[in-house]
């Protein structure tokens, strides 16, 4: 049986801290549902109120309290198709070497990092970055869960 909006939204949280166990399809999902619809409402208060498109006060609250529920809940899913919650780690390393490639075009060419050399590393860096994230947040959000236990524990919830 899927699991509700409410029910993935509580259950999310009341697994704030957990990386060990499974997170379902549905769980997963809801909660990236309900993360995305928090954060625009709150960039429109801060839009609103505060008149600019930077992040103000209630981005940063939002950020700041949704940030480890969704870590959590991307590593319980990665444990419910089999997979270890290290493997959230490579987006993060993507954006070092897309940092690294930025650093090492502008020390190449300082007035003109988009040109030659500079570019291709640039270009190849920011692809692999988009691909590890759509990898992992997509790719992986996507795969039908492991049936019965695996080795992070049972599947609760057999065909969410």
């Amino acid at each position: 049986m899927a699991m509700s909006f409410g029910e993935a939204i509580g259950e999310t949280f009341f697994n704030y801290m957990n990386f060990r166990d499974r997170a379902s399809r549905a769980e997963y999902w809801w909660w990236m549902l309900f993360a995305f619809i928090v954060s625009i409402v709150a960039a429109v208060l801060d839009f609103a109120i505060f008149r600019g498109w930077e992040m103000g006060p209630f981005g940063l609250v939002i950020g700041l309290a949704l940030f480890f529920p969704s870590l959590t809940v991307t590593v319980r899913r990665l444990h419910d198709i089999g997979r270890s919650g290290w493997w959230i780690l490579l987006p993060i390393a993507c954006w070092f070497l897309l940092f690294g490639a930025f650093i090492a075009a502008l020390s190449a060419n300082p007035f003109n990092p988009f040109q030659g050399t500079g570019l291709v590393l640039i270009l190849v860096a920011s692809l692999l970055t988009l691909v590890s994230f759509i990898v992992i947040y997509i790719v992986f959000g996507i795969i039908p869960s492991n049936p019965g236990n695996n080795r992070y524990g049972p599947n609760r919830y057999a065909g969410a």
